[in-house]
């Protein structure tokens, strides 16, 4: 009978130990839909409220990234940040969160924003130009091509009129291009316009 207690004692022992330890350690669970972070807090000292780092990220956000055209919601829970919405480029997206991240009390930052389709489809065009300009007999290398909502616009010096026609014809047989501004300028090779 004493050997079974003794064994019985040896195997209890740890569990209560642990039982003592961690039975003490308490997780408040917040109501349902309060906190994305799995619906539980963790109690510590709080220094900085959740709205005072929403504004400061909302302050910091509003003319380089956030705009009328471009709003971006900011949540934070905990100092935990999630920020949605649309922007402009991978570049905007990318200080969004730097900027975030940067403010004091942040824990991290959850960056869901999407770069506006339309943009994204403007970088395309541009290369596919670009790509078209590199196969063909044009001399693009003083030739700039902008993109906007699909109307190319080329500005730069090309040495003959006909450069200067097949940019166009080029410009324009890329698919998906609407339309093709040529400012285009005839420069001779030596510099002169004849």
């Amino acid at each position: 009978m004493i050997v079974l207690r003794y064994n019985a004692m040896r195997l209890l022992l740890p569990v209560l130990a642990l039982v003592l330890i961690f039975g003490n350690a308490s997780v408040a669970q917040n109501a349902p839909g309060q906190c994305p972070v799995g619906g539980y807090t963790i109690t510590a000292c709080p220094v900085i409220s959740d709205s005072v780092i929403r504004d400061k990220i909302v302050s910091r956000l509003s003319g380089s990234v956030a705009s009328a055209r471009y709003p971006v919601t900011v949540s934070v829970c905990d100092g935990i940040v999630t920020l949605t919405g649309t922007v402009k480029s991978a570049g905007q997206r990318d200080f969004a969160s730097v900027f975030a991240a940067g403010v004091p009390g942040v824990i991290a930052v959850y960056n869901h924003l999407k770069i506006d389709p339309a943009v994204v489809d403007d970088l395309f065009l541009m290369g596919q130009v670009r790509k078209a300009f590199n196969k063909s007999s044009v001399d693009s290398k003083r030739i700039s091509v902008q993109v906007s909502q699909r109307v190319v616009q080329l500005t730069g010096v090309v040495t003959t009129e006909i450069d200067r026609e097949q940019a166009t014809q080029i410009a324009a047989s890329v698919p998906g291009v609407a339309a093709v501004y040529n400012n285009l300028t005839v420069n001779g090779p030596s510099g002169s316009p004849f």
